[in-house]
C-alpha cells in the first residue's frame, strides 16, 4: 500500500515538474513568392463542322484536323506532344413552330486538339495558323514551367524568412526574443499558373502579328506557419 502511495506521489511531482518546465512558444505564419518565366504552354482547340449528313460533317472535321496537324509538322511541333483523340457527334435540331416539334437539320462533328508547346515562341504562329485553317475556337493557353517545383521551394524560402521576421518582431514588442523553430507546416502546395493570352475565335479575331503574343511571368505563391520557442 505505501509502495503504491509513493508512486502515486511521484507520478504527481513529475507532473508539476514538466509543467513548469513546458516551453513557451509563438506560432506565426509566413508568405511567400517568386516569379519565373513560363516554357510551356498547353493549348486546347476544337474544330466544329456541320453538315446535312454525320458522314459529311466528320469529313469537314477530319480534313481541318489533318490541315492543323500537318501546320504544326511544319512549325517543328512533334506529332507526339499533340492530342487528337476528343471527338463527339450529335444531331443538329431546330424548333418547328408550325408543326411544334423538333426538326432536324443535320448533324454536328466536334473534333478536340491539345498541343503540349515546348517552344513558347511559336505559340503566336500555331493559333493564328489553326485559326486560318478553320479551327473554330483556341482556349486561352495553359502557361507552365519545366522549372515550377524549383520556384515553389524559392517561394517556400521566402515564406520561411518572412515567417521568422514575423516572430521575431512579435516577440520584441512582448519584451521576449525567440529560440530555436520547434515546428514547420506549409499550409499551400504549388497550383498550376493562371491562363494568360485570350480565347481566338474565327468569327472574332483580328489577326495580328504572331510576335505580338507576350507570356506573362508566371508567380508561384507560399504560405507557411512555424512554431518559434519564446525565450525571456
Amino acid at each position: 500500500m505505501c509502495k503504491n502511495l509513493f508512486f502515486v506521489a511521484l507520478l504527481m511531482l513529475s507532473t508539476v515538474v514538466l509543467a513548469e518546465q513546458e516551453l513557451r512558444t509563438i506560432t506565426v505564419t509566413g508568405i511567400g513568392s517568386s516569379k519565373i518565366a513560363p516554357d510551356r504552354a498547353s493549348v486546347q482547340m476544337s474544330i466544329v463542322a456541320k453538315s446535312a449528313t454525320l458522314n459529311e460533317a466528320q469529313q469537314a472535321a477530319a480534313v481541318v484536323t489533318a490541315k492543323v496537324l500537318e501546320m504544326t509538322s511544319k512549325l517543328g511541333i512533334d506529332r507526339d506532344e499533340i492530342d487528337t483523340t476528343g471527338a463527339t457527334v450529335r444531331p443538329d435540331y431546330r424548333w418547328n413552330r408550325e408543326r411544334e416539334e423538333q426538326e432536324l437539320l443535320g448533324y454536328v462533328a466536334e473534333r478536340q486538339l491539345r498541343v503540349e508547346l515546348r517552344e513558347l515562341d511559336k505559340l503566336g504562329a500555331l493559333i493564328e495558323g489553326a485559326v486560318e485553317l478553320g479551327v473554330n475556337r483556341v482556349s486561352p493557353p495553359q502557361l507552365d514551367s519545366s522549372k515550377r517545383r524549383d520556384a515553389y521551394r524559392d517561394a517556400l524560402d521566402a515564406a520561411a524568412k518572412d515567417a521568422q521576421a514575423n516572430a521575431t518582431r512579435l516577440a520584441q514588442s512582448l519584451g521576449a526574443r525567440i529560440g530555436d523553430v520547434l515546428k514547420i507546416t506549409t499550409i499551400s502546395e504549388p497550383t498550376p499558373p493562371m491562363p494568360f493570352m485570350r480565347a481566338a475565335t474565327a468569327e472574332a479575331m483580328e489577326m495580328a502579328a504572331p510576335e505580338t503574343y507576350n507570356a506573362a511571368t508566371l508567380v508561384f505563391d507560399a504560405t507557411i506557419t512555424a512554431v518559434f520557442e519564446l525565450a525571456d
